[in-house]
């Protein structure tokens, strides 16, 4: 994550993507082997609730998130989630509003 507008560029896919936020906060947390622990959360529209979220199901530490708005509207409408470079591990992607994660 990062400051409104900041790019990012996937592994994968040739293109820039650009996802813009509000003001908020974010957190990074480096993982030792903890299984389903929130890896990266950032409150993207100020209301003090985590909106994005990345957690860590394999213990290593490792994964991508890149969140979009491919609307116009200002919603995050589509998320992909890019695991380890494996066959048949390649992304997830998950539409629509998961709600909030757990407080940890």
């Amino acid at each position: 994550m990062g400051a409104p507008g900041h790019r990012f560029e996937p592994s994968r896919a040739g293109n820039r993507l650009v996802m813009e936020t509000n003001e908020g906060t974010e957190e990074a947390v480096a993982t030792q082997g903890d299984e389903h622990h929130v890896v990266l959360s950032a409150d993207t529209n100020g209301d003090g609730k985590p909106d994005v979220w990345m957690t860590d199901t394999t213990g290593d530490g490792k994964a991508d998130l890149y969140q979009f708005d491919t609307t116009g509207d200002g919603q995050i409408d589509v998320t992909v989630v890019e695991g380890a470079e494996e066959p048949g591990t390649d992304r997830l992607v998950v539409d629509g509003d998961g709600g909030h994660p757990p407080q940890v």
